[in-house]
């Protein structure tokens, strides 16, 4: 057999197998596109809310309707500070009219006594600075979480995350919070944000409490201070030690110039404080210096409330380290010395008022090694970092 002979046989088995090989082959149609993802960041409020009301709907498309139709929407509340802002108390409201027309029959409503009682779902919100190790677009952003709940189990239906252009958010707290002497950043805090996170606990009674402080809240900020006195009354019938009740008459009795009631009120509420470990008294410091804030009165409940705090310190034997903070904005070494420079003024405060103060009150300073919110906005949304921390020890530690 030639050469010849022997290359266009082997060309023809090429051939052969070649054209096997692409019989074989599957040929596969496109991938249809997907979908366009709707964006999860929003220029203004009311896109915001729309998404948060179509994207709720959607979740819950196919999950059984509760037999009672009334569902309480609760506040926007600041993870970081417990507080509720101006945008809070609106994105509240917003957001039951976007949800009542996206899941009729279903009403949406404010959270208040009357829908606390039969509710069976409950829609629960807050709102944060997002922290430095979230995936944000360029820009500055809140964000804003809702979270369907069942008012007898806890169960979370849904859980909805989205963000607001920062410059759309107001982040000044309603007048309630504004005038309040401490932050709420306790254990009932921490269980309304474990609530949206899944922690299934009966929602009820905490409903019951959360309803009842609202009710008490709208009559003071109204500016119908008995009516907010018998609110806060019947919340510490509920609640003995609730902040919020505490608080709410010392402001209420000041706000109507009962001042023995006011202190007597405020001092109950330190007690409250120094017996749970610690108190977050809202004190709040000129840009830059030790000297507090030009607002109103404030100085002079200030000063008030620090001696509180050195009476009822010295009546339960207890110690108490002041440790100042500061935001996240200048250099470290400055923010310590101020942090510290802070502290030690209320101390020395407190020592007017309190022979002993030098000894059961210790200063710390610790710059913003300790933020909470960390921005360095020097504004409302990160006042919390601006703060004075009062840590109650044995006086032996």
């Amino acid at each position: 057999m030639s050469k010849r002979h022997i290359a266009r046989i082997a060309a023809l088995l090429f051939l052969s197998v070649l054209v096997a090989a692409c019989q074989k082959e599957v040929v596969r149609p496109d991938p249809p596109p997907l979908p366009p993802v709707p964006t999860m960041y929003h220029s203004d409020a009311p896109a915001a809310v729309n998404f948060l009301a179509r994207a709720v709907a959607q979740q819950l498309s196919r999950t059984d309707r509760p037999l009672h139709s009334t569902v309480p929407v609760d506040e926007f509340f600041s993870v970081q500070s417990a507080e509720v802002s101006t945008s809070g108390r609106a994105l509240q409201r917003d957001l039951a009219v976007a949800l009542s027309q996206a899941m009729p029959p279903l009403k949406f409503v404010p959270l208040d006594v009357n829908s606390a009682n039969s509710a069976q779902w409950v829609l629960l919100a807050n709102y944060a600075v997002p922290s430095s190790t979230e995936a944000l677009q360029p820009g500055k952003w809140i964000r804003l979480q809702v979270a369907m709940t069942e008012s007898s189990s806890g169960k979370v239906l849904t859980r909805i995350n989205t963000y607001l252009d920062a410059s759309q958010f107001n982040a000044e707290p309603t007048q309630f919070f504004k005038d309040a002497p401490m932050y709420f950043a306790d254990d009932r805090h921490r269980d309304r944000l474990g609530a949206m996170e899944g922690q299934k606990q009966p929602l009820y009674n905490a409903l019951q409490i959360q309803s009842e402080l609202a009710n008490a809240i709208a009559a003071y900020e109204a500016g119908k201070f008995p009516d907010a006195e018998q609110g806060f009354l019947k919340l510490r019938g509920m609640a003995a030690n609730h902040p919020g009740a505490l608080t709410g008459l010392y402001q209420t009795y000041w706000k109507m110039a009962r001042k023995a009631e006011a202190e007597q009120a405020f001092s109950d509420l330190v007690a409250a404080g120094i017996d749970a470990g610690s108190l977050s008294v809202k004190l709040l410091f000129k840009v830059g210096g030790t000297a507090f804030v030009d607002s109103a009165d404030l100085s002079t409940q200030y000063r008030l409330w620090l001696k509180s705090v050195g009476q009822v310190v010295g009546t339960k034997n207890r110690c108490v380290d002041i440790t100042g903070h500061a935001s996240k904005s200048g250099s470290t070494e400055y923010n310590d010395r101020l942090s510290l420079q802070r502290a030690e003024s209320i101390v020395a405060l407190i020592g007017q008022t309190s022979r002993d103060a030098r000894t059961r009150f210790k200063a710390a300073g610790r710059g913003f090694q300790e933020t909470i919110v960390g921005t360095g906005a020097n504004d409302a949304t990160d006042a919390i970092d601006r703060r004075v921390e009062f840590k109650v020890r044995s006086c032996g530690g």
